[in-house]
């Protein structure tokens, strides 16, 4: 993943009140770790959705995927 760390420099030295979240290209735990170092956090949503899209057992897929990001 190619962040603009530019850009999450400036978010940074500007001292927000609020978290900086990175919620565009998040698909696993090497994106979500990228993210992580240029913000507060950051939020997958696409990824998340087409792994549950046409899961036969969804509490075992969302373990899983979980588990992938933390792991």
């Amino acid at each position: 993943m190619k962040l603009q760390s530019g850009y999450f420099g400036r978010l940074q030295s500007m001292q927000l009140k609020n978290p900086v979240l990175v919620g565009f290209g998040i698909r696993d735990k090497a994106t979500f770790q990228a993210a992580c170092q240029y913000s507060n956090g950051a939020i997958i949503g696409s990824a998340f959705v087409k792994a549950i899209e046409n899961s036969a057992n969804l509490q075992d897929t969302v373990q899983a995927f979980v588990r992938n990001i933390k792991q």
